[in-house]
């Protein structure tokens, strides 16, 4: 559990970048056929105050929820075959590569100068395939009766403090990132990060839909 601790970590402490996309030369027209990565999800669950703990069971629903998304929409996204990778290691590989990408874009603000990591590279050469997308998703959810007691908890403030200070609780959070990867150019072609409107669930499919489909307007379609 050690690395998913790292790359959940990875991840939120780029929450502040911008919901801007980036892209190479390369233009969208011209990317089609493209091979798609199993999703990934890392989803927190809050029980207690406002303490989150990794959820296993949340992330898996959340990953399920996209790949299916992935499979359904393969018209509308351009996609071709799914990229399943039964090996752990390799998996785990490509998860720390996609955590370093995310960090390194996010932190230098474009892609320009950004070569593909080994192992994505490795697995887009096996196949003869020039472009693949890969996605992640992040984010948190409350335990039932949680939300309520944290507004109390606001509201109580409130008034004590008469108005001056009145915390918001978060019900809840998600993050899509996407990827367009370009194995002939050795670079990456797109990169979106997306904060979510903080009021539905990680979890829910029609959310995650539309979150998905928002990190690709304006380059592969308005």
């Amino acid at each position: 559990m050690k690395w998913v601790y790292i790359l959940v970590i990875s991840f939120i402490l780029t929450n502040c970048a911008t919901n801007k996309f980036l892209f190479s030369s390369t233009p969208a027209k011209e990317i089609k056929d493209v091979d798609y990565f199993e999703p990934f999800a890392y989803i927190h669950l809050i029980e207690t105050g406002n303490n989150s703990q990794f959820s296993d069971s949340l992330s898996l629903i959340t990953k399920i929820n996209l790949d299916t998304i992935l499979a359904t929409k393969k018209s509308k996204l351009r996609l071709s075959e799914k990229i399943v990778i039964k090996n752990d290691t390799l998996r785990t590989r490509i998860e720390n590569e996609l955590g370093y990408l995310s960090r390194l874009i996010l932190s230098q603000q474009t892609i320009q100068g950004i070569k593909l990591t080994p192992a994505i590279d490795s697995i887009l050469e096996s196949r003869n395939q020039r472009f693949a997308m890969a996605t992640i998703a992040t984010g948190f959810g409350r335990a039932k009766g949680n939300f309520a007691g944290q507004i109390a908890k606001g509201v109580a403030v409130g008034i004590l403090t008469l108005g001056m200070a009145v915390p918001t609780p978060v019900k809840s959070d998600l993050t899509m990132y996407t990827f367009l990867f370009d194995s002939k150019k050795k670079e990456i072609a797109f990169f979106r990060k997306l904060f979510a409107d903080r009021q539905r669930e990680p979890t829910d499919p029609e959310f995650i839909e539309r979150q998905l489909i928002e990190t690709l307007k304006g380059y592969y379609f308005q």
